[in-house]
């Protein structure tokens, strides 16, 4: 059977959520899929030391592996335990440099750019930011030293980085879709009148989510009705922003997991609608692919990396951020239900290139031998 490594420099947590979590299970799974038997290096620094030693006592029995493919932290490499101390400060890049010296290649997936921003660390006292600081550069130069491929969810991303290393070996890896089964909904001949448009927005709400247009437009728009799904704790800290626009046809509620299967059957479009900033240019959403997977059409903002994806694939809309264009969009479409029903085409063909599987082996084709 083919063999891969796959290295996480933290611990994969069994029932974790959110996309530092979700989406290192969904690369295992599909280059299971896609016929590998995968060797999973994960944990904190002392497990992975473990495992590390494991895997070396198999290539020494003579174990082929055709690549290893590994994902950053959203801390930095070394400072990945609980206690954010670097007590392995070999390890990591140690066994990096030992799997380039057995002629495997490396592809690394960087998930995240938020400490190039001004923004980040401001909950730290000066001395740990500058090291914080100092270690994500360490990560930076190592990976220049030992990376075969660099992966980021859009190219955008090593304008921050300034390193023509790093983007002469760059490949977009954007997060995949489940490939679900799904019941289409009759679109072309719908009366919203009678059947509003349901939109459907998953995600959070402050900071980087801005959305108080997109609750807006819903609020001015008749026949549109808005289902909101955030934690409890963010809208509680945020709904003073949206009091004045809600109303019976905008629903509050607090799912997750498989709860939000039966919103998903209802929905027509989902919402990508954010306020654009520096981190929104670079930045892929884990949901939109989620959304992509239920083959549900979007509405995104223009500016945005996901903005850019939807106009390149055609499954759904980019708007700017403005409440008046949104509700021009959304009356277009309840004047004319063709338009919902083109878009669900366009998702059903976008999905089929956009799997989990199609990323794992974008990986394998790019990393073996």
């Amino acid at each position: 059977m083919k063999k891969c490594i796959f290295y996480l420099p933290y611990e994969l947590l069994e029932h974790g959520t959110g996309a530092r979590m979700m989406r290192p299970k969904k690369m295992i799974e599909a280059f299971e899929k896609i016929g590998y038997n995968v060797f999973v290096i994960q944990g904190y620094s002392g497990e992975r030391r473990k495992l590390i030693r494991k895997l070396k006592e198999s290539i020494k029995r003579g174990e082929k592996y055709d690549f290893m493919y590994t994902e950053s932290s959203t801390e930095p490499t070394l400072l990945t335990n609980p206690n954010h101390l670097p007590t392995h400060p070999f390890l990591d890049f140690g066994f990096f440099k030992y799997i380039k010296k057995q002629g495997i290649k490396i592809g690394l997936f960087y998930c995240d750019i938020y400490w190039k921003f001004d923004t980040y660390g401001q909950e730290l006292s000066t001395p740990k930011r500058l090291v914080a600081l100092k270690n994500y550069e360490y990560d930076i130069q190592k990976y220049k030293q030992l990376l075969d491929k660099f992966y980021v969810p859009d190219l955008k991303m090593l304008d921050y980085l300034k390193s023509q290393k790093l983007r002469s070996i760059a490949e977009i890896l954007p997060p995949g879709a489940e490939n679900i089964e799904v019941t289409v909904k009759s679109s072309s001949d719908r009366d919203f009148s009678k059947n509003p448009l349901q939109i459907f927005y998953v995600g959070g709400i402050g900071n980087h989510y801005q959305i108080a247009v997109l609750v807006e437009a819903v609020s001015k728009t008749k026949n549109c009705i808005l289902t909101l799904c955030c934690r409890d704790t963010e809208w509680n800290n945020e709904k003073h922003n949206y009091e004045k626009w809600l109303n019976d046809r905008i629903h509050i509620i607090h799912k997750n997991g498989d709860e939000l299967e039966p919103y998903y059957q209802e929905t027509d479009i989902c919402s990508l609608v954010f306020k654009s900033d520096k981190y929104r240019e670079m930045a892929m959403p884990y949901k939109a692919f989620e959304y992509l997977g239920h083959e549900k059409p979007v509405i995104a903002t223009k500016g945005t990396a996901i903005g850019r994806f939807t106009e390149q694939n055609q499954n759904g809309w980019v708007v700017s951020y403005d409440e008046n264009e949104i509700c021009d969009l959304l009356n277009r479409i309840i004047s004319d239900p063709t338009l919902l029903a083109e878009k669900n085409r366009k998702c059903i063909d976008a999905k089929k290139e956009n799997l989990w599987i199609c990323r794992a082996q974008k990986v394998v084709n790019d990393l073996k031998q």
